[in-house]
């Protein structure tokens, strides 16, 4: 409520009576979608009026809140004119602020389409803070009035209007707009009514209490006397702004202020922080359930792969029927059914390759199964490592229902911070900055980077290794370059932190699935790329050679 008409009929009279007589000295933005006004009455009043679609608000406070930085001075023509006067609109959300010159600002508080208007004497727009080009030389309707204008009809009309068919709390919307909801709701709650009612289904003596309780409302409301600026709160949050006690939150906490500039600045700053705490948290779990459903959808796909892994013993099998029937099998046969001597002597149905000797087949399915079976061993440790990360997250997903609120949000921070850094969380801000790489981090907290492909391959050796940065790739295979940050961790990297790095550079090989694989070391400033030389292509001056098994570290 806020931005609700009868807030800022107040805050136009508190402006004047304070602002009235005194010349703006500056006008400048240093927020998106916000403009602050500088008038000196003996000391410096910063007006804050806000355009952003989702929180108009208008307030003032004394002093000069400008940043050194990331401003930006805007009206100039506005500088050294003196406020003549702050008036409201009849009924509309727009504030004029009246200059010595007959120029005025026109604020308009529509929400998204919110915006402020330089116009001169004849109500010409010359200037405007958003959307300049589409608004300026366009028409602003000059007022004078700063009286609000709520007459109510006659008793007689508004009973009629009360017994349309149709929903009392839209009846009264329609009738009054600038009441906004929240009024709305507290008129037909004083009143006992239930805002969904139909009008027509109201009886006569509830109509009378809806006027009577429309117009006490509206006394409370244009009467300063009887205004009185609170915020409702909701674990710290504001739940409403209100001008006067709202019986519909009455079990709410109240927070009272004696200015109502105060009570707007405090919802917005509680606001703005409920609404970074909801960002934040929707952040973090939102990566989380990304992160869970990856997880999940990566282990039924490793699943699939055991159970075709689980074919190990098969495939040894077959090679053993052919090695011990190499006499009744020829080269050329694309099939052969052969006696299972090792269980139960049923025949087996084994596929040949017609190109491939007996013996050949034999091994082929030797090899085959020697492959399967490592498959196996790597996908089991896979699932195990990736069930033990989908617990975790999931325990964290399960606590972070429990925050409702700041405080408690950067207790959940500081409680999960290592496992969310550990999982891999990283801010936006974090994501944005990393390097285009896969990225690991080795013993002794040592980061390395490896290349997608080809082009990124040259990008990392070529633009992101550093001389002494330590550079690996397969020997004799195709496969990524890889490098180990040497400045990334004080010290020097430790025998088995190289050992990982080469390791990553052999699992990023054509030669993965071998058990040992060499692996050439060198400093980058060894490594040079030849004048049209292939993308990913390079030649080394001096390297050692690593003999080590392809994985990546856990």
């Amino acid at each position: 409520m806020i931005s609700n008409y009868f807030t800022l009929l107040h805050c136009a009279d508190a402006l004047h009576s304070l602002c009235s007589g005194y010349k703006i000295i500056e006008v400048y933005s240093q927020e998106k979608n916000t403009l602050c006004i500088v008038v000196y009455t003996g000391e410096q009043q910063t007006i804050k009026i806000s355009c952003d679609g989702a929180l108009n608000y208008l307030f003032c406070r004394t002093g000069d809140f400008r940043a050194r930085k990331n401003s930006v001075d805007l009206f100039s023509q506005l500088l050294g004119k003196e406020i003549l006067s702050v008036r409201m609109h009849p009924n509309d959300r727009i504030l004029s602020i009246e200059l010595t010159d007959l120029s005025f600002l026109e604020i308009e508080f529509f929400r998204s389409k919110a915006n402020i208007f330089c116009c001169n004497s004849e109500g010409i727009i010359t200037d405007a803070f958003l959307h300049k080009k589409e608004t300026i030389g366009n028409r602003c309707e000059k007022f004078s009035v700063s009286a609000h204008g709520f007459s109510l009809p006659p008793e007689t009309e508004l009973t009629a209007e009360l017994s349309k068919p149709i929903p009392v709390g839209k009846i009264l919307k329609q009738l009054f707009p600038s009441l906004g909801g929240i009024l709305t709701s507290e008129i037909l709650f004083r009143s006992r009514v239930n805002e969904t009612f139909s009008g027509s289904d109201i009886s006569l003596t509830n109509k009378k209490i809806i006027i009577e309780t429309l117009r006490a409302v509206l006394s409370e409301l244009l009467n300063p006397s009887t205004v009185s600026p609170m915020v409702y709160l909701e674990e710290n949050s504001p739940v409403c702004f209100s001008l006067l006690p709202l019986q519909q939150f009455a079990s709410l906490e109240i927070k009272k202020f004696s200015s109502l500039f105060e009570a707007v600045q405090f919802t917005v700053g509680r606001t703005k922080s409920s609404r970074s705490f909801l960002e934040k948290k929707k952040e973090i779990t939102s990566w989380l359930k990304k992160e869970e459903e990856k997880i999940l959808h990566t282990l039924s796909k490793i699943d699939e792969e055991l159970s075709g892994a689980s074919r190990a013993e098969e495939y040894e099998l077959f090679g053993k029927l052919i090695m011990t029937s190499l006499h009744s099998i020829q080269k050329g046969m694309k099939t052969v059914t052969l006696q299972n001597s090792f269980e139960q002597n049923e025949e087996v149905r084994i596929s040949l390759n017609p190109a491939l000797s007996p013996q050949k087949n034999g091994e082929f399915y030797f090899e085959k199964a020697k492959k399967a079976k490592a498959s196996r061993e790597e996908q089991q440790q896979r699932k195990n490592i990736l069930q033990e990360r989908l617990h975790k997250i999931s325990a964290i997903l399960e606590d972070s229902n429990a925050v409702e609120e700041g405080i408690s949000l950067k207790n959940f921070l500081h409680l999960y911070q290592e496992q969310l850094r550990f999982l891999g969380y990283m801010t936006q801000r974090e994501q944005e900055d990393l390097p285009p790489f896969k990225i690991f981090s080795v013993e002794g907290g040592f980061t390395v980077y490896a290349g997608k492909n080809s082009e990124n391959n040259d990008l990392l050796t070529l633009k992101y290794a550093k001389p002494n940065d330590l550079w690996f790739h397969s020997r004799g295979s195709s496969g990524s370059h890889v490098v180990l940050k040497v400045g990334s961790r004080n010290g020097t990297p430790s025998k088995k932190a190289v050992e990982q790095a080469a390791s990553i550079a052999a699992y990023y090989s054509k030669m993965k699935n071998a058990k040992s694989v060499p692996v050439a070391m060198t400093e980058k400033k060894y490594v040079r790329k030849p004048k049209g030389a292939k993308p990913g292509s390079v030649v080394l001056e001096r390297e050692k050679v690593l003999f080590v098994e392809p994985k990546l570290p856990e």
